[in-house]
């Protein structure tokens, strides 16, 4: 039974990015940070909510948001190569 919560809350995650990603998309930059918390709801340690927005930020021009975000994203996985390059692109490397 567990297993199955599991998976349905790793569909659900999924499905909640896919669906910010779509408002990120649309310009609707808040509906799409509204979907990627919801995320972070159901995951607190989701490298690509974080990463997700992260982005949205950025295009926000909301510089030092999307830094933390991608710093958060690079905690949770140190591997993520688009944080690590949004970040570096960020703080000038």
């Amino acid at each position: 039974m567990k297993k199955e919560t599991k998976k349905n809350a790793s569909q659900e995650e999924l499905d909640l990015i896919e669906k910010g990603k779509f408002y990120f998309l649309s310009g609707k930059y808040n509906a799409a940070i509204s979907e990627f918390e919801k995320v972070l709801k159901i995951n607190h340690k989701s490298a690509s909510a974080y990463f997700n927005v992260g982005i949205v930020k950025e295009a926000k021009n909301d510089i030092d948001g999307a830094r933390e975000m991608y710093e958060k994203t690079l905690e949770i996985d140190p591997a993520h190569q688009s944080a690590k390059k949004h970040l570096d692109k960020l703080i000038g490397l």
